[in-house]
């Protein structure tokens, strides 16, 4: 029994840690790409160049969440762990939106997309040993 928590508490970890270096990494890349990309949280109004912007940020971290949800899935096949690693990521989210304040679209949508998109991880690799197995 200590095994199968050991091995739940792994996946979970393996996984909320691949979600926020990843989401980090590509925060970095965007930076060095377009280095308006910095100065988005916090605005009142933003420009439609600036909207863009953000819909990539917000397409980075739930990609994040997605291989965030591969990860656990590989280590541990419950589906209560998706859940955990859901909510360590949006109890972040929600401290990042609260450090901020604005766009607040941004962070509706990023806490709603992030079990979906782990969901989605999860199920991938389901389908993917169900597959192989036959």
């Amino acid at each position: 029994m200590k095994h199968i928590k050991w091995k739940n508490g792994l996946a979970i970890a393996c996984g909320v840690f691949t979600i926020v270096f990843l989401s980090i990494a590509f925060a970095l890349l965007e930076s060095q790409i377009y280095p308006e990309s910095t100065e988005l949280f916090g605005k009142i109004s933003l420009s439609i160049h600036e909207w863009y912007l953000l819909l990539l940020k917000l397409s980075a971290n739930l990609f994040s969440c997605f291989l965030g949800g591969l990860v656990i899935a590989f280590i541990s096949k419950k589906i209560q762990n998706i859940i955990w690693g859901s909510a360590f990521i949006s109890l972040i989210i929600i401290w990042l939106w609260y450090s901020t304040k604005n766009p607040t679209l941004f962070w509706i949508v990023s806490i709603l997309g992030i079990f979906p998109s782990m969901y989605l991880g999860h199920r991938l690799i389901r389908k993917t040993e169900r597959f192989l197995s036959n």
